[in-house]
């Protein structure tokens, strides 16, 4: 009988995705609708792919910011898959609390539906798990920065196929924005006994493995939540096999977000009319430029007016980083005094300017802004461009 069971084949195949966080606005950008769109082409995608389960590897919607209208949308498009497996680990942003839409207490005095009977969601403070015939799949939610993601070992069923669903940071991978919550390592997951880790916390894709195969996958964000999210976007179909002890997995990459970002860097030195070629050509080689968010890093200084390429791109989604812009006033500069030292300096600063172009313009610009930060008794920071942006 042991030996019949060893021989038995096994596959199980999901969708894995994490990070939507419904409710989150860049800027003045309105997520919600494209984050509902990327939902229903997940739901299209188990459908179509008549895949095993749904898995939710946390953040799925802000706790703070999610309408009834929201939590309403969720529970009826995961109801559409039934009987199709929805499996929920918790994440920080849709932190399992009272006035959590995963409690059914807050459901019922919001008078809001119970989530369907596929939906599962872990609310236990240790692993526990589901079972779907050879199938069991664990999960623990995320309740605390500092508890450990792995912090006990899990006797499982190595007869069965064993999947881990939870949010979780990867501390020796870390990205210098996210803050650490439900800590591991990468040794925590290799030495495991799980076939495959969904994860979720970090919003750009990684895997982890023990360098034959795949153990652990971060999907990245669903829909892009920040500025600096330019790849792609969606979820991940993973297949499982195994057979007589022996595991198999097959990636795949399945891009479900409307809404892209992309980054368009600009030098103010630059004339302007080779700034606005620059420009429409990024946004005409965009796929889908109606849908793209274009970041217009401007990095250096000059005197570009802002404001006139707003109008001149108001069609399109335009947000403009100045973290590294510094604008020269170059008339107000002239207004200076030459009877000072100071005065001396600027206007034979601006006469070299005036009669330069190209990187040796730039240069003197640089040191134009250096020579002020030292009169002014401040820090001097060196400054950098990039050429041949065109």
């Amino acid at each position: 009988m042991s030996s019949i069971f060893y021989n038995k084949n096994m596959k199980f195949k999901l969708l894995h995705i994490s990070d939507l966080h419904l409710g989150l606005k860049i800027k003045e950008i309105d997520r919600v609708n494209y984050c509902k769109k990327a939902l229903l082409k997940a739901i299209n995608t188990v459908k179509e792919n008549n895949l095993d389960a749904l898995v939710i590897a946390g953040d799925l919607f802000e706790n703070d910011k999610i309408y009834r209208e929201d939590i309403e949308f969720l529970i009826d498009i995961f109801d559409s898959i039934y009987p199709t497996p929805v499996i929920i680990s918790p994440g920080n942003h849709d932190f399992l609390e009272f006035s959590c839409p995963y409690n059914e207490s807050f459901l019922n005095i919001m008078k809001l539906k119970e989530w369907s009977q596929n939906v599962k969601i872990f609310k236990k403070p240790e692993f526990s798990y589901f079972s779907f015939g050879d199938i069991n799949i664990y999960g623990k939610p995320c309740l605390s920065r500092e508890s450990q993601a792995f912090d006990k070992y899990i006797n499982i069923n190595p007869l069965k196929i064993n999947i881990a669903v939870i949010h979780a940071s990867r501390t020796n991978f870390c990205p210098h924005e996210k803050e650490i919550w439900h800590p591991f390592d990468d040794s925590d997951v290799l030495k495991s006994n799980f076939d495959y880790i969904a994860l979720g916390h970090y919003h750009s894709y990684s895997e982890i493995s023990d360098g034959l195969k795949i153990k652990a996958v971060y999907p990245g964000s669903m829909v892009p939540a920040s500025l600096y999210e330019y790849d792609k976007r969606g979820g991940v179909i993973v297949e499982i096999k195994k057979e007589n002890k022996n595991i198999s997995i097959e990636l795949e990459f399945v891009e479900l977000s409307e809404l892209s970002v992309k980054r368009i860097e600009i030098s103010p030195a630059q004339d302007i009319e080779k700034i606005k070629k620059i420009i429409s050509s990024e946004i005409s080689e965009s796929n889908n430029p109606k849908n793209t968010l274009f970041v217009f890093k401007i990095k250096g200084t000059g005197n570009l007016n802002i404001l006139h390429l707003k109008e001149l791109f108001s069609e399109y989604k335009i947000i403009f980083d100045i973290s590294e812009f510094t604008k020269l006033d170059i008339e107000k500069l002239k207004e200076t005094s030459p009877d000072t030292t100071m005065g001396r300096f600027i206007n034979e600063m601006l006469k070299l300017i005036e009669n330069s172009y190209g990187p040796e313009k730039e240069i003197l610009e640089d040191a134009l802004i250096y020579g002020l930060d030292a009169f002014a008794g401040r820090q001097i920071v060196p400054r950098y461009y990039e050429e041949n942006l065109s």
